[in-house]
């Protein structure tokens, strides 16, 4: 069967030869499953409804990326939405056309730094994991290319300062707090150390713009297990097909004038498209961290131990979503920021999305690093409901319990742990009695602080790792569903 490629699509219908001539708007750092399936997937949307009329100059960042696949495919790809959205089950195929060029900065620097001197250039967007923002010790001016996200992107924007152009709209999409503030501050950093003089640093942080953001979208890329199916049904190969389910999220952070001009340069939201500027990104991560996030950790740490393996099979069992239903409504959600009425219909949207017939997500999966996970996304509640005086939130100490029940051996049923050695060993020679438990909530290196001195939650967690340990796990589960 024939690969995706300019002359089959045309042949075919699913692209227009002057679509390929739309000017490059966007240089996106980053060329992974995430980025296609959300930020280009977007572009397309606009493209397809007149409201954009530009194209993506796609960088690979890293020595090893995807470009390269994507230019066998003279840059097409497919992406495949499947899963709910309003209760209505969506599947969607969408080629997306609108990469313009690619770029792999380790072979072609100058082309690259050319793309600064394109005047309808107006946005950077990357997504180069949470180390990306991060600067490297090896980062140096004349290198081709340095080793960093943020002096690859200082010598494109010092490039730009030269040649006398505009600023830009800059949005990092990495999944961490302030990720705009974060680049911003990394820049300037660069431009320090590689002895810049004032006057560019002015310009890189007045006259760019630069906003906070939260993305969400699911994206198990590659469908692996359904490609030979979907190629069957589509009439050609794509090797650089992305999977991805139909929620969307873009929230977008700054202020008047940068969400003016957000809304200017990315009208996606006028098609029905989540793009959501706000003033403060942090009510809409704590929504996510703590609705989907910190649910998605105690089905983890519980479900595994009752011998469920996936997200869908914690759906389809009556109990465990009760459960982890009640979780969310009455344990999380009360000491959330957002409007009831908000979060009440964000966390309906989360189990619609945990749902999903056509995504198989491993529990196991998610219980990768489950001790920083547990840190981040569920202390926060049990501290923000004892402060509240609601007393210890009891589905999430019973998670805990299950977690130090898994690490130390002690559950009935063993699971898959993968997580930091130094977790791992300290809980492993965890035992039963009060007085281990306790040392271990007490440990500030595994928790970040000493669990103990919480009102009621080390007494709590006791109580419950003595039902996971008797093997009542199952009989607890209903008791609070």
């Amino acid at each position: 069967m024939e690969r995706l490629t300019y002359d089959l699509a045309a042949e075919r219908g699913l692209i227009r030869a002057e679509d390929r001539k739309r000017p490059i708007r966007i240089v996106q750092f980053g060329e992974g499953n995430f980025l296609r399936a959300f930020v280009d997937w977007t572009v397309q949307k606009m493209n397809d409804n007149g409201l954009f009329n530009g194209n993506v100059a796609v960088i690979q960042p890293l020595p090893v990326g995807r470009v390269a696949a994507l230019e066998e495919q003279d840059r097409l790809y497919t992406v495949v939405l499947e899963g709910l959205l309003d209760g209505k089950e969506v599947r969607e195929r969408t080629v997306i056309d609108s990469i313009g060029a690619t770029v792999n900065v380790y072979e072609d620097w100058d082309g690259f730094l050319a793309l600064a001197d394109d005047p309808d250039v107006s946005i950077v967007v990357s997504n180069t994991t949470e180390a990306g923002i991060a600067l490297s010790d090896e980062d140096e001016a004349d290198a081709r290319p340095p080793k960093s996200y943020p002096a690859k992107l200082a010598l494109f924007l010092k490039r730009r300062y030269d040649k006398g152009m505009p600023g830009l709209l800059i949005m990092p999409c990495e999944l961490i707090a302030d990720n705009g503030a974060a680049l911003r501050d990394a820049l300037v950093t660069v431009s320090h150390r590689f002895g810049w003089d004032e006057r560019f640093v002015k310009w890189l942080t007045d006259e760019n713009t630069y906003v906070n953001t939260l993305v969400d979208r699911i994206v198990p890329g590659y469908p692996a297990d359904k490609a030979d199916e979907l190629a069957r049904e589509f009439g050609y190969r794509d090797e650089n097909m992305v999977k991805a389910e139909p929620f969307l999220l873009w929230v977008v952070a700054g202020d008047e004038e940068a969400r003016t001009k957000v809304r200017e340069l990315l009208p996606a939201d006028r098609l029905g498209i989540d793009v959501v500027t706000v003033p403060e990104v942090q009510p809409y991560r704590e929504r996510k961290v703590f609705l989907l996030n910190g649910p998605h950790t105690t089905m983890a740490q519980i479900a595994r131990l009752i011998g469920l393996h996936t997200v869908g099979d914690v759906m389809n069992d009556p109990a465990m979503r009760s459960f982890i239903e009640r979780e969310m409504h009455e344990e999380i959600i009360p000491v959330l920021k957002l409007p009831r009425e908000e979060l009440d219909a964000f966390a309906d949207a989360v189990l619609e999305r945990f749902s999903n017939p056509f995504v198989r997500h491993s529990l196991d999966s998610i219980a990768l690093n489950s001790v920083s996970k547990f840190k981040a996304r569920l202390l926060p509640i049990v501290k923000a409901n004892v402060d509240a005086g609601n007393g210890v939130p009891a589905r999430i100490a019973l998670a805990l319990a299950a977690l130090l029940a898994s690490y130390s051996g002690l559950a009935p049923t063993a699971v898959h742990i993968q997580d930091d050695e130094r977790c791992i060993e300290r809980l492993r020679t965890m035992a039963s009695d009060a007085e281990s438990v306790r040392a271990a909530l007490a440990d500030v290196s595994l928790w970040g602080e000493d669990l103990t001195s919480i009102d009621g939650f080390a007494d709590a967690v006791e109580a419950e790792l003595r039902v996971v340990v008797d093997g009542n796990l199952r009989h607890r589960v209903s008791e609070l569903a």
